[in-house]
């Protein structure tokens, strides 16, 4: 007999994962008019997806790079409302079902890092709550990469993904 895992007992156990870590669910809901995940990840791993700033896989010190050019282009961007909320999509099972969880980051540092110890996989994409600024976290084979992108300028929409890039849009089969 084959079990199957709840997809709700996933997010759930996602949930929880993140909250252990400083990243709360936030009231409010999914704004109208952001895109899509799958979309948005067609921005990060796509065939034309190119890095905002790469950090060496093996580098001494990578983590703690990434946590700090994440944040640094996060903050540039806008990511984070006032109150310090933002949307995430993160490699777990269930999330591909669930879409965007709205957050609320209490620690406001090490999010990348904090991700991660939650969800088990370093890659995730980050949108601000009004939808027009995009920060993720990929992690390629020797370099790992933060890519931003603004959707006043390219809704992902108009974005199509390559046949190479197919297999790879959600990141779920990703280290």
């Amino acid at each position: 007999m084959v079990h199957r895992k709840n997809e709700g007992s996933d997010v759930s156990n996602l949930l929880d994962a993140l909250a252990r870590q400083g990243l709360n669910e936030a009231g409010g809901g999914i704004p109208e008019g952001i895109p899509e995940p799958r979309k948005a990840s067609l921005v990060v791993y796509g065939g034309n997806a190119r890095p905002t700033l790469t950090v060496p896989r093996r580098g001494p010190g990578a983590g703690d790079q990434v946590d700090a050019l994440w944040h640094q282009e996060a903050e540039r961007l806008e990511i984070f409302d006032r109150d310090r909320e933002f949307l995430l999509f993160a490699t777990y099972p269930g999330t591909l079902a669930r879409g965007w969880i709205r957050v609320k980051d209490s620690n406001g540092t090490r999010t990348p890092s904090r991700i991660a110890a939650a969800t088990g996989h370093s890659d995730f994409i980050a949108v601000s709550l009004d939808g027009k600024s995009l920060c993720a976290v990929s992690y390629e084979e020797y370099e790992i990469w933060i890519v931003t992108h603004s959707f006043q300028d390219a809704r992902p929409e108009t974005v199509e993904p390559t046949p190479e890039c197919k297999s790879r849009d959600t990141g779920e089969n990703r280290p």
